[in-house]
């Protein structure tokens, strides 16, 4: 193992003899794209605004790519490899390195985007984008090759597996009364996240959850039809996002990873995002007559 961390580290270093303080900032905010806080804003739109079932999909994906990746990651516990060579060290992270979970979910979305859109531009677009995100993660130092490998094939399983599986589910659970589903979807999420309990894994499950729930309980945008014009789709995404980061900002203020029981306060939080994406914005749009 030592021999391939060495050689991941070799060629980090080699991509490294092109860092000036341009390249720091620009891949600092090429990898800024295969955030958190990036799919924050991107994700929702999807759903609001364009397609709902193939937007349904794709966020449902989003958060279970989300939780494989932490899971596997603890599972594995990886060093990074300024971990080995701190000389490396040019971005800041934390956590195990494998898989990386920047290459695994700018794969999962951006990849299933391609396919939804069928656009030859989109689709040099998505692939160079997945691309420049795991070399970003390289040049900054913070994982390994190999990494970016692990992170690509775990997201390659899962866009093969749902293409093949969604269809089915969708079928079934149309069977199944609301009850049912709703218990489902708090109960399942909230077992998955002690699989490896950490704040990694808690906070898709918790988005999971509340978004299905939104899904069963509420209208879930079911009659939110895709937005007909620019300005109706802008005003959607403005108002929804900003009570969107309310909600997320508000839940950081409240607590901190020091407060007691913060695992159950982030599925909270978690899960009230999530039920505002799928039926707390729709619900707003259709009272401002945006639906």
């Amino acid at each position: 193992m030592e021999q391939v961390w060495q050689w991941g580290i070799d060629i980090i270093i080699i991509i490294q003899k092109i860092r000036t303080p341009f390249f720091d900032s620009m891949f600092t905010f090429i990898s800024s794209l295969g955030t958190q806080m990036f799919y924050m804003l991107i994700i929702p739109v999807l759903y609001w605004c364009f397609d709902r079932r193939t937007a349904l999909r794709i966020v449902i994906l989003f958060f279970i790519s989300s939780w494989l990746n932490s899971v596997t990651k603890d599972f594995i516990s990886h060093p990074r490899p300024y971990n080995i060579d701190a000389t490396v060290k040019v971005g800041h992270t934390g956590g195990p390195g494998i898989p990386s979970g920047h290459a695994q979910q700018s794969l999962v979305l951006w990849a299933y985007l391609a396919v939804w859109i069928k656009k030859p531009l989109f689709t040099i677009f998505a692939v160079i984008l997945v691309l420049a995100i795991a070399l970003s993660r390289l040049y900054l130092g913070v994982h390994f090759p190999t990494d970016i490998l692990g992170g690509w094939i775990l997201g390659i399983i899962l866009l093969v597996a749902s293409w093949r599986l969604f269809d089915r589910i969708e079928t079934e659970a149309a069977a199944l009364n609301a009850g049912l589903l709703t218990a489902a979807s708090i109960i399942i999420p909230v077992l998955l996240s002690w699989v490896y309990a950490s704040r990694w894994s808690i906070a898709p499950m918790g988005a999971l959850s509340g978004f299905c729930a939104g899904l069963i309980i509420g209208t879930g945008g079911t009659d939110m039809a895709p937005a007909d014009s620019f300005k109706k789709g802008f005003l959607r995404y403005v108002s929804g996002i900003i009570i969107l980061f309310i909600i997320f900002f508000g839940g950081k203020f409240l607590f901190t990873i020091t407060t007691p029981g913060y695992l159950v306060y982030l599925f909270i939080h978690s899960w009230i995002m999530g039920l505002w994406i799928s039926a707390g914005a729709p619900r707003m749009f259709a009272k401002l007559k945006l639906s």
